[in-house]
């Protein structure tokens, strides 16, 4: 190193300790150890677990081009419910295997809604512009996933409507459309063979 650069790095050197003197950060010339209790504690993580109110049902996943009932906990034993559990997804263990269809993969906006639930126990579901961009075949997997979960929970009847209102016919896995309500058993084609 040459005498100027020699020079520069002393200059300097003396700079930044008038300068870290002049904040009022004290040097020392050894570490001193913390007092006890200041270190922050690494705490384990709370394994989650259902509260007393969530009770378990079977709520039904896609696994390939057909559904997998799991039982699963839920808040409430309601549509909303199980729209709750479907959004939520399939146990983290199974993740790999097992999927919902109910979210929208860009936004994780829900392809379809619970509307209302009629006296006469039909529950009315919206299916959002969303829905309508999925493949036919996810369609079919989508309602079928949860009209099958709703089966569980006693509402066996479920309604398609449109953002109006209006009822919109529902296809099922054989093909056929249907207008109106459509039960687990329009579905069953679909259940993983036990």
């Amino acid at each position: 190193m040459t005498r100027s650069g020699r020079a520069v790095r002393g200059a300097v050197s003396v700079l930044v300790a008038l300068l870290v003197v002049g904040c009022g950060v004290q040097l020392q010339d050894e570490a001193e150890p913390l007092p006890g209790g200041l270190l922050p504690t690494a705490t384990a993580a709370p394994t989650p677990t259902a509260t007393p109110t969530q009770e378990e049902t079977e709520v039904f996943f896609v696994t390939g081009r057909q559904l997998e009932g799991v039982p699963e906990p839920v808040a409430e034993r309601s549509a909303e419910g199980i729209m709750d559990a479907l959004a939520a997804g399939p146990p983290v263990e199974r993740e790999a295997e097992l999927r919902s269809l109910l979210l929208d993969p860009l936004t994780s906006a829900p392809l379809l809604v619970v509307s209302s639930v009629t006296p006469t126990g039909e529950v009315l579901v919206t299916r959002t512009d969303g829905f309508l961009t999925l493949p036919a075949t996810d369609q079919i997997l989508l309602t079928g996933q949860v009209v099958h979960s709703m089966d569980g929970i006693g509402i066996p009847r479920v309604v398609m409507v449109d953002g109006a209102g209006a009822v919109v016919p529902v296809t099922l896995p054989d093909g056929r459309v249907q207008d109106g309500a459509v039960t687990a058993e329009d579905f069953a084609d679909l259940l993983l063979p036990a």
